[in-house]
């Protein structure tokens, strides 16, 4: 179990978010060495509650100016924004929201081409297959050219074969308000094309009253094989890939990397 205490005001998809995924940091370290290195704006697909997207994003101070990364953040969750935007000026960010809908690539518009997207945890296995496709070659006409794009598959062998999908795995908790949020995996089902994972919500009012939910969660099966084989045909050159190993309890994962339209 895991537990954590923030009283900033949140939605209820940002509170989820921060309870399911907050703690995660396994892939931190390879999104700033890639936003490092890139020359060029960070396009982010799914900034969530701001995982990432606050730990790589460059930020003003009175002293040194700017000093960072410029970063722009897309998620389709309008509640999710609304949450991310004062949270980013809090913390002397600057970020640019993008409000676009993966699952339909031609609501994305960037204002600048960017020199890295970025896909971190399993975004791009939240979209339909389709959408993927259309969504790789809308990413080779925004990106700068040579631009890397850089996109995270669940590894299904930690996923399936490790205490991941066990019962005995202690929730995640946070408390908000007052209120305590816990999220406790169930399992995983498999299916010929997509992936179930199912998990029991609950949260407990500051006088003691539970509500309880099950959430499931949809990940299309793709392999980095196949993913890098949808990219070709999008005009988007294989680049290589990374592992990320996030220890007993959570998937590992492959980040696929890629390379955009010289």
């Amino acid at each position: 179990m895991t537990m954590y205490t923030d009283e900033r005001r949140r939605s209820e998809a940002g509170i989820w978010q921060e309870v399911e995924f907050g703690s995660y940091d396994a892939d931190i370290p390879l999104w700033k060495e890639l936003a490092q290195a890139a020359d060029g704006p960070v396009l982010e697909l799914g900034a969530g509650a701001g995982r990432v997207t606050f730990e790589i994003c460059g930020r003003y101070s009175t002293e040194g100016g700017w000093n960072g990364v410029e970063v722009l953040a897309v998620e389709h969750d309008p509640d999710l924004v609304a949450d991310l935007k004062p949270e980013a000026q809090r913390l002397g960010l600057v970020v640019r929201f993008i409000e676009a809908d993966l699952e339909a690539p031609e609501t994305l518009a960037v204002p600048v081409k960017p020199a890295l997207a970025i896909g971190p945890l399993h975004v791009i296995q939240m979209i339909h297959p389709g959408a993927r496709r259309s969504l790789l070659v809308r990413l080779a006409e925004l990106c700068a050219p040579d631009a890397t794009i850089a996109l995270t598959i669940v590894d299904e062998s930690t996923l399936l074969s490790s205490s991941v999908g066990a019962t005995q795995i202690l929730p995640d908790m946070r408390e908000f308000d007052g209120w305590v949020y816990s999220s406790e995996p169930l399992w995983v089902q498999v299916g010929d094309d997509a992936l179930r994972v199912r998990r029991i919500r609950e949260r407990v009012s500051p006088e003691g009253h539970m509500e309880r939910e099950i959430h499931d969660e949809l990940l299309h099966r793709v392999s980095a094989e196949e993913l890098e084989e949808e990219a070709l045909a999008a005009g988007i050159r294989p680049a290589g890939r990374r592992q990320i190993r996030s220890g007993p309890d959570e998937a590992d994962s492959t980040v696929v990397l890629l390379e955009g339209p010289g």
